[in-house]
């Protein structure tokens, strides 16, 4: 079983979790603005959570998604002023060609206006630096975000279990095989202190987590 969402809090200085019940997503203060990760089920979730932390939704001027589900994009609108931002391989998913869960699962071409991202890329918002991992597995596109170079976010793409990363709810999932390449590229990450995934929770022992899935073979520069 995965372990339970924490509370909608503080994770680390400036990095929030805001707990959906079923899902959370994260929001960083930097500075002179908020940076979102996912936007969990629906506007109204997210506008009652920040406010339990003293945060502006309208604060918020760039959302990173880690992919197009539905329980990670459905809030969206929560952010009128934000750019919203996902991976240019998560395309397939929009049109219906990689459906899920023995073709039952084809998610709908996003309600929004996106910019496309590119593994390695690296974007400057605020005071902040975001970099993009391509770790497809979970959805064609699904990407993550080091944030500050020790947080990583992660969405779909593992879960935790005792604090050790997983790859469970196989089934709703794209391609598993391509999906543990991915752990095992994240896994390679020097620098990361934080692990933050979206259905359940972070911890702040990236390296105990993922030791499992390291290899000496595979080294990503941080």
């Amino acid at each position: 079983m995965a372990d339970k969402i924490q509370k909608t809090g503080l994770v680390t200085e400036g990095f929030y979790i805001l707990n959906y019940g079923f899902v959370a997503s994260y929001v960083l203060d930097a500075k002179e603005c908020l940076v979102a990760f996912d936007s969990g089920v629906g506007p109204g979730q997210i506008t009652r959570e920040m406010r339990r932390l003293s945060l502006d939704p309208g604060r918020v001027i760039s959302v990173f998604f880690t992919h197009s589900d539905h329980d990670h994009v459905g809030g969206a609108a929560a952010f009128p002023k934000a750019r919203a931002y996902v991976s240019s391989e998560e395309g397939a998913m929009l049109d219906s060609r990689s459906p899920r869960f023995l073709g039952l699962i084809r998610n709908k071409p996003l309600p929004f206006a996106y910019e496309k991202l590119a593994d390695g890329q690296e974007l400057r918002v605020g005071n902040a630096t975001i970099r993009c991992i391509a770790t497809p597995g979970h959805t064609s596109g699904s990407m993550s975000f080091v944030v500050n170079d020790s947080i990583l976010v992660v969405g779909d793409e593992l879960n935790l279990r005792k604090g050790e990363a997983v790859l469970d709810r196989k089934f709703i999932c794209l391609d598993n095989a391509e999906r543990e390449r991915s752990l095992r590229k994240i896994a390679q990450l020097k620098g990361v202190d934080y692990l933050c995934a979206a259905h359940s929770g972070y911890t702040a022992d990236f390296k105990a987590a993922t030791s499992a899935w390291r290899s000496q073979e595979e080294v990503v520069t941080a």
